[in-house]
C-alpha cells in the first residue's frame, strides 16, 4: 500500500490516510461526471480478502447472503456477511476470480474482523483466507469502457451492478497499467467515487455501522445482493423472515442537505423533531457541490416523509428527497 501511495503521489495526488483526490474539489463535481470521457479513482479505503481452495464457493455459500455457488467465473455480485439475528458485520462485492478462488472487496476496515470472523468456520473446511490487500491495487472506473487491448489484461476486471467497474492490478504491474488507463481516464479521487455510490443507491458497512442494519435495511433485495433460493447462511432465518412475513419498518433513502457545522458520518443518529428516540442511521455521505451533501440514510417511513430532521444535533428544516435508481422490491 505504501508503495501505491507513494506512486500515485508522482502522479499528482494528494493523499490524506486512505482518502485521495487530484486537487478537484466539490465545485468540479458536475462537471466532471458530466464529461463524455471516463475516469478512475483508486480505492485505497477499500480492501480485498482472497478466498481459495477447493471447498471455496462451498464455504462461502453457508456464510453470505450471495449465492457463490451460481457465480461463474469472471462473474461478481453484492452481498453480505450477517450474524445469527441478521445485522449486517460487512458488505462487499464477491468476484469469481478463478477456478476455487474468490474475492472480496469490502471496506479496508473490515478486512481483519471478517476474516477472523469466518476463520471461526473455515475450519471445517478445505479453504483459505487471506488479506491481500497490500498485494493489489484496487481502480475504480467509469464512463468510458477500458480497453480490454491495454495492459489492463494483466489485471482482474468485474463489474459493478451500476455499470462502473473494478479493476484489481498487482502492485508491481501498477505503473503501465496506469499510464496506459490515464490517456483515456482522467484520474479523481475518493470522494467523487462515493458521491457516484450514493447517486447508485449503493449503501456499505463501513467499522462505525456494523450490526446497525439488516440486509434489506440496505436494499439489498433490490440489488441482487440477497440469494431467496439458496440454503442456510448465518441469519438466514431472520433475513427471509423479513421478505416472507415482517414488515420492513426502516430502509434507505437517498437526501440532499445543507453542508453545516457538524460533520455528519456513518451511523450517526437521526430523530425527529421532539423525540428522543432514534428514527434512522446514516449509511453514507458525499458533496455533491460546495454547499450540498447527498446522504444514504435509513429511515422510518414516518422520517423520511418529514420535513424538519435532526442528524446527529443538527437540524434540517430543508431536506430534499432524492431518487434511487432501482425499484424497491
Amino acid at each position: 500500500m505504501n508503495d501505491w501511495k507513494r506512486y500515485l503521489s508522482t502522479q499528482g495526488a494528494v493523499i490524506n490516510d486512505d482518502q485521495i483526490h487530484f486537487h478537484e474539489s466539490p465545485t468540479d463535481f458536475q462537471a466532471l461526471l458530466a464529461e463524455d470521457g471516463g475516469i478512475m479513482s483508486p480505492l485505497l479505503h477499500q480492501g480485498l480478502i482472497s478466498v481459495t481452495g477447493p471447498d471455496a464457493a462451498r464455504f462461502l455459500q453457508g456464510q453470505i447472503t450471495s449465492n457463490a455457488l451460481q457465480l461463474a467465473l469472471g462473474e461478481s455480485t453484492p452481498g453480505a456477511r450477517c450474524n445469527a439475528k441478521g445485522r449486517m458485520l460487512a458488505s462487499f462485492v464477491l468476484f469469481h476470480a478463478e477456478d476455487q478462488h474468490f474475492l472480496l472487496q469490502l471496506h479496508r476496515s473490515l478486512v481483519t474482523p471478517l476474516i477472523n470472523e469466518l476463520t471461526k468456520y473455515a475450519v471445517f473446511f478445505k479453504v483459505e483466507l487471506t488479506d491481500v490487500s497490500d498485494h493489489y491495487c484496487l481502480l475504480g472506473t467509469a464512463g468510458k469502457p477500458v480497453d480490454k487491448n491495454s495492459p489492463t489484461d494483466t489485471a482482474y476486471q468485474y463489474p459493478l451492478v451500476d455499470g462502473r467497474s473494478i479493476l484489481v492490478i498487482a502492485a508491481e504491474k501498477v505503473p503501465p497499467v496506469w499510464k496506459a488507463l490515464r490517456d483515456a481516464l482522467k484520474p479523481v479521487g475518493t470522494e467523487l467515487w462515493q458521491l457516484m455510490d450514493i447517486r447508485s443507491g449503493l449503501g456499505h458497512v463501513e467499522v462505525d455501522t456494523v450490526d446497525l442494519f439488516i440486509p434489506q435495511m440496505l436494499n439489498f433485495q433490490a440489488i441482487g445482493a440477497i440469494s431467496f433460493k439458496k440454503g442456510c447462511y448465518t441469519g438466514q432465518e431472520v433475513v427471509a423472515r423479513m421478505k416472507y412475513l415482517g414488515k420492513l419498518k426502516r430502509r434507505m433513502y437517498r437526501i440532499r442537505v445543507p453542508v453545516s457545522a457538524d460533520r455528519l458520518l456513518p451511523g450517526m443518529p437521526c430523530y425527529l423533531q421532539g423525540q428522543n428516540q432514534s428514527v434512522g442511521n446514516i449509511v453514507s455521505t458525499a458533496h455533491c457541490d460546495a454547499e450540498r451533501l447527498e446522504v444514504l440514510v435509513v429511515l422510518t417511513k414516518e422520517a423520511a416523509d418529514s420535513d424538519d430532521l435532526l442528524i446527529g444535533s443538527q437540524q434540517y428544516p430543508v431536506v430534499e428527497k432524492l431518487s434511487i435508481p432501482y425499484k424497491i422490491l
